[in-house]
C-alpha cells in the first residue's frame, strides 16, 4: 500500500515534538471594564425614577475609566420595555468628552419600565458593559410634572 509520503509514526513523532517545545506567549491583555451608571434627569417635582405617561424625560450615562478618568469614545445603545415584556431600542449616542450620553426618552404607557443602557466600541482593550434602572410611568392624564 502507497500512502502520501509521511508514516502515521513520523507524523506523531513531529507532533511530539512540537507539542514538548513551549510556545512563546507573553502575558494576556486584561480587557479594562469601565463603570457605567445611568440616572434619569426629570422634574424635581417627581419622585425619584418615575415619569409621567406621554413627558419627556432625559435618560443620562456617565462611563468612566477603572481610574476614574471619563471615557471619551464609544457609544452607548439606549433601550426601554416593560418588565416582563419586549422593548426596543430608543436610540444609539456617542459618548462625549465628558463621559457622558444622554436621549430623550418618553413612556407611552403606565407601568414598570426597564431602561438600559450598554455601552461599546471605545479604545481597543476596553470591554463592553451594561446598565439599567427601574423608572415608573405614572398615568397622569398628560400632566407632565
Amino acid at each position: 500500500m502507497t500512502g502520501s509520503g509521511v508514516s502515521r509514526g513520523v507524523a506523531g513523532a513531529v507532533l511530539a515534538a512540537g507539542l514538548a517545545v513551549p510556545m512563546a506567549t507573553g502575558p494576556q491583555a486584561v480587557a479594562a471594564q469601565p463603570e457605567i451608571a445611568i440616572t434619569m434627569l426629570g422634574s424635581g417635582l417627581t419622585m425619584v425614577d418615575s415619569a409621567s405617561v406621554g413627558c419627556n424625560q432625559t435618560v443620562q450615562v456617565s462611563v468612566k475609566n477603572p481610574d476614574g478618568s471619563p471615557v471619551t469614545n464609544g457609544s452607548v445603545d439606549f433601550t426601554s420595555h416593560l418588565v416582563n415584556e419586549a422593548g426596543n431600542v430608543v436610540g444609539t449616542v456617542p459618548v462625549s468628552a465628558d463621559g457622558t450620553a444622554s436621549i430623550g426618552w418618553t413612556p407611552d404607557v403606565a407601568g414598570e419600565h426597564i431602561v438600559g443602557a450598554l455601552y461599546f466600541g471605545g479604545d481597543p482593550g476596553t470591554q463592553s458593559t451594561a446598565t439599567n434602572i427601574q423608572v415608573v410611568a405614572l398615568p397622569l392624564a398628560g400632566i407632565c410634572v
